[in-house]
């Protein structure tokens, strides 16, 4: 969202006038009078369903299964404490959605709850762009930035009386979003303060999934590089060999014959290093054979299933233009013990791409954070260029580019 105060009454009533133009014949979503961002909403919208209808909603029993099954569960009782109690005072509702659009838990006052579920907004409701169109909790997971959406602005008519805030909540150890946060309801729940108030939820729900015992639910096919404790896959703690040759054998999805893994594995390779890297895929496999084993081929070394690697996140993220995905998922410190050549080329292309990539579309914020990481004065030289000149934060940097230059 920009900085800038929205002139909310204004948007409501271009935004009825864009569904009276939206009837008539001839006119197309990019020339309707609505904010951008909703305006890419709705063309999302009508491009992945021709009819938008309500939402449809999960059975009692599928509904319970879908929250025992999503690691929100361990941060709902977060939004409960630090958001529900004002929200049903000001006659507001906080709801949780998973991270296909579906609103896992919706709670505030019972009158309030009872008055939105006539338009289909309860537990267990689809309110993705797919199913009903606009609103903030889709376009949240959709942008993976905070949205605002207001009246007339929903595409779905039944709900032209709620305004709505929502902020995307993110697995803080691989950046992808898992969810959203809404308040919804009537003017106030697009009050200045609205988003900033979620936004304080979501970072304490995201340190609260980094507690011990507390952390998301562990996926057996990611291979987690980014923590401090060393490389994970899943929840197992595996040595920096096998990590280097499953980041290694995730990248080269056709496999690598012995010679080649030992060229992309050793410095100096030497007679014994193909039985060393035998020895240690034997090992590996005794890793893989465990709960819910997985299995590597041989001629060439082969992966038979789809392995998910922070790096590989992060490309996927740099390939779709998501710096706000990308920059979490990468650290100065990820595999930063290997010497494996494969995987030191590896690492130079991703930084060299998120770097490009921060120079050419990053915000102050995002020069700042890479720059400072890497300790480049270049980045910290652009930053410099975005930051509004009354920032405090100009001579800072400054210092910084100096003691970096000096």
């Amino acid at each position: 969202m920009s900085g800038f105060a929205i002139d909310w009454p204004g948007a409501s009533r271009r935004a009825k006038h864009a569904h009276e133009l939206l009837g008539s014949s001839g006119t197309g979503v990019a020339e309707l009078p609505l904010r951008r961002d909703v305006r890419e909403s709705w063309k999302r919208s009508l491009e992945s369903s021709a009819q938008l209808r309500g939402p449809s909603v999960l059975s009692d029993d599928h509904l319970r299964l879908a929250r025992e099954r999503s690691e929100l569960q361990r941060i709902w009782p977060v939004f409960e404490k630090l958001l529900v109690p004002a929200a049903a005072d000001s006659n507001l509702l906080v709801a949780l959605a998973d991270a296909g659009g579906t609103l896992l838990w919706v709670a505030g006052g019972n009158g309030a709850m009872s008055q939105a579920e006539g338009v289909g907004f309860m537990a267990g409701a689809d309110w993705a762009e797919q199913s009903v169109g606009t609103s903030a909790p889709g376009m949240a997971l959709a942008t993976g930035s905070g949205s605002q959406v207001s009246g007339a602005e929903h595409l779905y008519e039944q709900a032209h009386h709620y305004s709505c805030s929502a902020v995307p909540i993110r697995d803080p150890r691989t950046g992808q979003v898992i969810g959203a946060i809404d308040l919804t309801g009537g003017p106030e729940a697009i009050a200045t303060h609205s988003l900033p108030l979620l936004q304080a939820a979501v970072m304490a729900a995201e340190t609260h999934l980094l507690l011990p015992g507390a952390g998301v639910v562990a996926d057996p096919d990611y291979l987690d590089l980014g923590r401090s404790d060393g490389a994970h896959l899943g929840s197992v703690p595996i040595s920096l060999r096998h990590a280097e040759i499953l980041t290694l054998l995730a990248h080269y999805r056709e496999g690598l014959s012995t010679a080649q893994l030992v060229e992309e594995l050793f410095e100096r390779p030497d007679a014994a290093a193909a039985g060393t890297v035998r020895a240690e895929i034997v090992r590996l496999r005794k890793v893989l054979a465990g709960p819910g084993g997985r299995s590597l081929t041989s001629r060439p070394y082969r992966l038979e299933w789809e392995l998910h690697t922070t790096i590989g996140r992060l490309w996927h993220a740099l390939e779709r233009g998501d710096l706000d995905t990308a920059l979490p998922l990468y650290t100065p410190g990820l595999l930063a013990r290997s010497q494996a050549p494969g995987v030191v080329a590896l690492l130079y292309r991703t930084e060299a791409a998120l770097r490009e990539m921060v120079l050419d579309r990053g915000t102050a914020h995002q020069l700042l954070n890479l720059g400072r990481q890497l300790a480049d004065p270049g980045l910290l030289r652009a930053a410099l260029r975005e930051l509004p000149e009354q920032s405090p934060a100009r001579s800072l940097v400054v210092a910084e580019v100096q003691g970096l230059e000096g």
